[in-house]
């Protein structure tokens, strides 16, 4: 029997993104308003300028819609596939896993976070930012990244989906 499970997780922006965003913004909006305060002087380029100042507010506009990340999680006959989409219009593969030969897998304490954050495995963090209870970690060996902490925030369902695929002493 083939088994198939999908889930989502939209990942929340922190202050850093919203801080990110607002100052390109505003550095757009100050050329605006410095190339209206020179027009006289710059009267032979203002079509550039103008041009520049435009694609400046697009890419602005880019950079801001590509902060909005999404998780999905796709679990198909014992493989994990972790893939991010930026903006509902860019998908990129994080990782593949093979389920069935994980090392650990458990919710994540504090304690667990900090552990996992100062290890020197590589850390995939596809979790919704938000640092709660219902987080997950799973720790494997990947062939691209060798020994690595996936950290998600996957649904109990989707977790028992997963469970009669783990190692047998990872299944209680």
């Amino acid at each position: 029997m083939d088994s198939f499970k999908e889930y989502m997780v939209t990942r929340y922006q922190d202050t850093k993104d919203k801080v990110k965003v607002f100052a390109l913004l505003f550095l757009c909006s100050f050329a605006l308003v410095v190339s209206f305060i020179f027009m006289q002087e710059l009267a032979p380029i203002i079509g550039f300028v103008l041009f520049a100042i435009v694609g400046g507010f697009y890419g602005c506009y880019y950079y801001a819609s590509m902060k909005r990340v999404e998780y999905e999680y796709i679990f198909t006959n014992g493989d994990l596939d972790i893939d991010k989409i930026m903006g509902q219009r860019k998908r990129k593969r994080l990782a593949t896993i093979d389920v069935p030969s994980i090392l650990q897998f458990g919710k994540i304490s504090d304690e667990k976070r900090a552990e996992i954050l100062s290890s020197e495995h590589t850390v995939i963090d596809a979790t919704d930012n938000l640092c709660s209870d219902e987080d997950y970690y799973l720790e494997c060996k990947h062939k691209n990244y060798g020994m690595c902490y996936l950290l998600f925030t996957p649904s109990d369902e989707f977790v028992e989906e997963l469970r009669p695929f783990f190692p047998r002493e990872l299944r209680k």
